[in-house]
């Protein structure tokens, strides 16, 4: 992913946007094919609770073609994608601005290393108790309240992996060091559309690097 220093966040804010997302595109490539496929994404190690070493834990179906590629190690790249729009001129408060578009997105790249079935169920059980507790206050549901022979049949129907030996790109696209900004915010905040009010604060404070 192309970005510039002035687009790149601190790698504490980088986990934090990850973790907060906890959703993305996989895409690897095996044997003459490009494979991609949308998962929920568990970055784990970032927080002091699991491992000094950052890695991401995840899965997907077991009629997924692209499951073949953790057994072979194969190189991968998850993107998570924050929120995006379309930015007219008439938004900076003059007509004479070239059209643009904000977004914020996060690349992980890594290798793949396919997990036994042990493994698998203990990632999933993790990333359902962070998710639960997150959206639920105060949430105590877990696996355990299904029905045994239904969990494992879940469980049966789906490959788990883990993507390690991480490298991190951010581009926080904001129209930092252009101008403007108080008009851009006004305009974005006005929106009914929650992405565009999600980056009228993004763009008054940016969470990156000052532009030169």
């Amino acid at each position: 992913m192309y970005t510039r220093d002035h687009f790149s966040l601190p790698l504490t804010a980088v986990y934090d946007f990850v973790r907060a997302r906890s959703f993305g595109v996989l895409a690897t490539y095996l044997a003459g094919t490009v494979y991609t496929s949308p998962l929920p994404v568990d970055l784990r190690g970032t927080d002091g609770t699991h491992t000094t070493t950052p890695f991401v834990a995840g899965h997907v179906a077991r009629a997924n073609d692209l499951a073949a590629a953790f057994g072979a190690g194969a190189p991968a790249t998850i993107t998570v994608l924050g929120p995006d729009t379309y930015v007219p001129a008439e938004w900076f408060g003059t007509r004479s601005r070239i059209p643009t578009w904000l977004y914020c997105a996060v690349e992980i790249s890594g290798r793949l290393e396919l997990s036994d079935g042990d493994r698998t169920r203990a990632d999933v059980e993790v990333l359902i108790d962070r998710l639960q507790r997150r959206t639920v206050e105060g949430s105590t549901w877990s696996l355990g309240e299904i029905p045994e022979h239904l969990t494992d049949g879940y469980l049966q129907n789906i490959v788990g992996f883990r993507l390690r030996d991480l490298r991190f790109t951010s581009c926080f696209r904001l129209n930092q060091g252009k101008g403007g900004m108080e008009s851009l915010s006004a305009a974005l905040d006005a929106s009914d559309v929650a992405a565009r009010q999600e980056l009228a604060k993004l763009v008054l404070r940016p969470p990156t690097a000052p532009a030169e």
